[in-house]
């Protein structure tokens, strides 16, 4: 897939797959609840979990299938 910037702060750039999502990391929890609660397997892409929180206060989630990519997108975005 292809590659998104999701924020630029100074040189720091962080850039996921297009199909992920950012939230901040203030909404892990609730994040995780609601995916429970709705069956949605969301994952952390590892390459950028670091970066996310550290430089951005972000939590980066990736959810493969289309049809939950779509639920998550109406409740988070």
């Amino acid at each position: 897939m292809a590659e998104k910037i999701f924020i630029e702060k100074g040189v720091v750039v962080l850039r996921s797959d297009s199909r992920d999502f950012v939230l901040p990391v203030q909404y892990k929890m609730e994040v995780l609840a609601w995916c429970r609660e709705n069956k949605i397997i969301a994952e952390h892409p590892k390459h950028n979990e670091s970066t996310a929180r550290f430089w951005f206060g972000m939590d980066i989630w990736r959810i493969k299938d289309e049809k939950q990519r779509m639920w998550f997108a109406l409740r988070w975005l």
